[in-house]
């Protein structure tokens, strides 16, 4: 089999409590020997913190990690130019959130569909938070991507922004966005490439766990859902109410209703209030920092990382 040739893209902007490990992993992730990382594009936004001197103590210790500085924030689609444009060249690129961890073996099982079937142009992972579903935000954090799950298993797979796989000379830019990855989706569908859902290409991450961190991430989501939709006319299945009504109550726990009605009051709240801040333009190019979703414990997660 001809050598297959791999970029992998983190946009970061002040994640110092991750970092470090996330790199380790993917650098110690198992591949069949025709694929080679060839390099990890960090692309550093802004920091505050530790962030680029963690990536830089790596880079010194192993070359494939390359460190892109914007000094300031542009917003995420910025980043993700950049990493385009330098994986152009190779044959697969993975894109992954700074504040993600892959479970080991995922990398392989995420890529494995590219290069198997010539017509699928991107392949999502499964995204597994590791809030405590006992708390409220625990619990809207599993139903909201056990709903985005079960409605990539239905066929009209989500392309999502935590970890997925792309064929990069099929996107050479994109415009300022604020949901870089339903852009990515809404392009590679119109060129007709499949995107399918890896079922076994997990990766951990953590949902907000406070009223202001949840409202500030989901308003975003709408509004990047409404932006896209001015843009190409392109609406993803995780908006249409019935689709998304009928899927909650076949997955949801039914006997904790009272979590379940106050995470679809949420949820509506977060999506009338997106419409009126997109009618007044105001977009949030530059992500608010959400420190809730930083403290990724993967305790009772075992040692497969």
């Amino acid at each position: 089999m001809k050598k297959i040739s791999m970029s992998i893209g983190i946009p970061a902007h002040n994640e110092e409590a991750n970092i470090g490990r996330l790199l380790q992993n993917l650098l110690n992730q198992p591949l069949e020997d025709y694929v080679r990382l060839e390099e990890i594009i960090v692309v550093t936004s802004g920091c505050t913190d530790g962030t680029e001197e963690i990536v830089e103590e790596i880079a010194c210790k192993d070359k494939r990690i390359k460190h892109i500085r914007e000094k300031e924030r542009r917003g995420k689609s910025s980043a993700v130019n950049f990493i385009l444009k330098n994986a152009q060249d190779k044959d697969i690129l993975v894109m992954l959130s700074a504040d993600n961890l892959p479970q080991k073996g995922s990398l392989y099982n995420l890529i494995k569909p590219l290069i198997e079937e010539e017509k699928v142009g991107c392949v999502s992972s499964h995204p597994v938070p590791v809030n405590d579903k006992i708390t409220l935000f625990g619990f809207v954090s599993h139903l909201i991507w056990d709903l985005h799950y079960a409605l990539s298993l239905n066929g009209n797979v989500k392309l999502t922004g935590e970890f997925f796989a792309m064929r990069p000379n099929l996107v050479n830019e994109i415009p300022h966005v604020v949901n870089d990855d339903l852009y990515i989706e809404y392009l590679i569908k119109k060129q007709d490439y499949k995107i399918k859902q890896a079922l076994d290409a997990i990766s951990y991450m953590k949902g907000p766990e406070t009223l202001k961190d949840f409202m500030t991430q989901r308003i975003r989501v709408h509004i990047g859902h409404y932006q896209i939709a001015r843009l190409t006319g392109y609406v993803p299945q995780t908006v249409k109410a019935t689709d998304i009504l009928r899927k909650m109550l076949k997955i949801a726990d039914l006997k904790k209703m009272h979590f379940l009605i106050a995470a679809i009051f949420l949820e509506t709240s977060a999506k009338i209030l997106a419409f009126f801040l997109f009618k007044r333009n105001k977009i949030p190019y530059k992500w608010d920092y959400a420190e809730s979703t930083k403290n990724l414990n993967l305790k009772g997660k075992g040692n497969n990382f």
